[in-house]
């Protein structure tokens, strides 16, 4: 029986990210959801992430392989899902929060930001929610994309509530679900060090050269890798 995937952004973008490797996963048999997730808090997020998990293991069936992909602050949604409800769970340069259990913990996302790329990149909102500032996208997030790419992807990104984040869990997914976190080398927005040491926390790992973006610079890198997990 073929797998189903569910697909977490992160901030700032949408599900139109997920556009190419869905289109790979699809080719390979895969059934995909491309999750929508820009809510107020990681509770809504998480909850709405939950309920596309749901869905998907309603769709394919009790036997079937359900893996849910977090890209950047998408680790968020898929670490507080349900573990019973997933089989696999991959964190594409993301997020791994700690929790309220007695075991090691990654290091505080705040310190894991590069600062002097990232803050300096956003513009704050008095309604809470930030935005990228027009033209800095590029070298954040997609510096080895062609031109016309981080156009396309600039003109769709859109303000997120970075108040949310950090969110504590009192057992994060990853506890209990086997995960594999993908390394991006040459990432401008979350530091080589916090990503290799969420890589040494979880069973599995990848080290993929390229930015913070591969979905979009080499989405059938990233498409390869999660077919592989769902064993196609």
């Amino acid at each position: 029986m073929t797998a189903g995937v569910v697909l977490a952004h992160g901030a700032f973008h949408g599900p139109w990210c997920w556009e190419r490797v869905q289109a790979h996963l699809e080719a390979e048999g895969l059934a995909v959801h491309a999750s929508d997730l820009c809510r107020p808090t990681t509770a809504e997020d998480i909850a709405a992430f939950q309920a596309d998990v749901n869905e998907m293991r309603a769709r394919m069936g009790s036997d079937a392989t359900v893996i849910a992909v977090g890209h950047s602050l998408g680790g968020l949604s898929i670490s507080g899902l349900d573990p019973a409800t997933v089989d696999h769970l991959v964190y594409l340069a993301a997020i791994l929060p700690g929790d309220e259990s007695d075991k090691a913990d990654p290091p505080d996302v705040a310190e894991a930001v590069i600062a002097e790329n990232f803050f300096p990149a956003l513009e704050h909102g008095e309604d809470g929610y930030s935005s990228v500032k027009s033209g800095a996208a590029g070298d954040l997030f997609y510096h080895d994309c062609t031109a016309e790419d981080i156009a396309w992807a600039e003109s769709q990104l859109r303000p997120q509530p970075l108040g949310q984040a950090p969110y504590s869990f009192p057992r994060a997914a990853w506890r209990d679900v086997e995960s594999t976190y993908i390394v991006c080398a040459d990432d401008r927005t979350l530091t080589a060090d916090f990503q290799q040491i969420c890589a040494g926390l979880v069973a599995n790992s990848i080290v993929m050269e390229g930015s913070h973006s591969p979905m979009l610079a080499q989405p059938e890198a990233v498409a390869a890798v999660i077919t592989e997990i769902a064993g196609q």
